[in-house]
């Protein structure tokens, strides 16, 4: 029978060499003044960064909204789409935004971080892979929809794809052109977590061109776009849909794989998601990164020039995205960025919090070891219980 004595090595037998500090009152006294000289010029220069950042924000829904943006506010989802009811935020800048300037829009008390709703959606089906019902278990019961009589699937599944924020945001300064909704999203995100169903297919329509043998299928004839700016004409062709993408007059022609039974994302928020671009839209994957605060922004889209003081920045807004059913608030979020971010003087005030604690009690703990100096391992102060 083997011997399961261990091996006679330093390793086993727990003889390796070991050091262990020794904390005297010169080495503690030391570290706290060290990590106080430390943290404190680290604080201010990140909170020096922070008000750095210039920042604007109005808000234009839910409690506490000012009479003046009284028009934005919804008790309803959709009611902008549903009723072509728009109304407009403007910015009065009061000291000059150095570009690019962000904008975002910011939600107080909707929990993103709930378990369950973080839980309720499918990796799988996000990446366009093929999925069984097995797959879209963390979905439910927001797995499928019930439209006209007809149960359809839903793909994207899940709370957190079909709780969308779909307010639009088109900036309307026109001293001001250079507002792009593209880039906002995470290139990592977009490249390795988000992909169209097997099936799907979509191509520009070469709308008024002349040479029809390059037009895709579903694209029978030019005239089926209808004029430039018109919504689009549906169920052009045999083995296609057409849509005009009204933001650049272009058409495309899409198949979507079990498009009868399944509702898609485009379906589900067409005044945000165009069928082109299903869950590839860069909005919808800045929503699914979700958030771990119930007050939070996210990006919405990038304005590329320099904003001078006295300039009117105006926002013509759709607001479809209902905030009264959970008591929250809505607002436009203007903000430039430092190499530290955006503004956030929290990190900056603990920095020198801590450093300055540290100062306050490496003094205290000198001025200690100098008025009544204690002789390291002194054996008087050893108590020892008598039998």
């Amino acid at each position: 029978m083997a011997s399961r004595r261990p091996a006679d090595t330093p390793f086993k037998q727990q003889r390796l060499n070991a050091w262990q500090p020794i904390l005297t009152p010169t080495w503690v006294i030391g570290t706290f003044f060290l990590i106080g000289i430390t943290f404190i010029p680290i604080g201010i220069s990140l909170l020096s960064q922070s008000n750095a950042v210039k920042e604007m924000s109005i808000q234009y829904d839910g409690s506490g909204t000012p009479n003046s943006q009284s028009a934005c506010m919804i008790q309803a989802t959709n009611e902008g789409y549903a009723n072509n009811k728009s109304c407009t935020v403007t910015f009065n800048v009061a000291e000059d935004m150095d570009g690019p300037v962000y904008v975002y829009y910011e939600l107080t008390n909707f929990y993103q971080n709930h378990r369950k709703y973080v839980k309720s959606l499918s990796f799988k089906q996000l990446r366009g892979e093929v999925t069984d019902h097995h797959d879209l278990a963390d979905c439910a019961p927001l797995d499928h929809v019930v439209v006209g009589g007809a149960t359809k699937a839903l793909n994207p599944c899940g709370l957190v794809a079909n709780s969308l924020f779909n307010d639009v945001f088109n900036l309307t300064s026109s001293q001001h052109p250079s507002f792009t909704d593209s880039g906002i999203a995470w290139s990592s995100d977009v490249d390795s977590k988000f992909g169209q169903p097997e099936g799907f297919s979509a191509a520009e329509c070469l709308c008024g061109g002349s040479d029809a043998s390059t037009t895709p299928p579903g694209c029978s004839s030019a005239s089926m776009c209808g004029p430039s700016g018109s919504p689009g004409a549906y169920g052009c062709g045999s083995s296609g849909t057409a849509h005009l993408d009204a933001s650049t007059s272009t058409c495309y022609a899409y198949t979507y794989p079990d498009d009868d039974n399944t509702q898609y994302l485009y379906e589900s928020y067409p005044m945000v998601v165009q069928p082109q671009e299903g869950v590839l839209n860069e909005h919808f994957i800045v929503w699914m990164r979700t958030a771990g605060l119930p007050k939070f922004r996210k990006l919405y889209g990038i304005i590329n020039t320099d904003l001078k003081a006295g300039d009117a920045v105006t926002f013509e807004v759709s607001p479809n995205f209902n905030v009264a059913s959970f008591a929250g608030t809505k607002s436009l979020v203007l903000s430039t960025v430092s190499w530290f971010g955006g503004k956030n003087p929290f990190l900056g005030y603990s920095y020198i919090v801590v450093g300055a604690a540290c100062v306050v009690a490496g003094g205290i703990f000198g001025v200690k070891h100098m008025v009544r100096p204690r002789k390291l391992g002194d054996t008087r102060y050893l108590v020892w219980k008598e039998a």
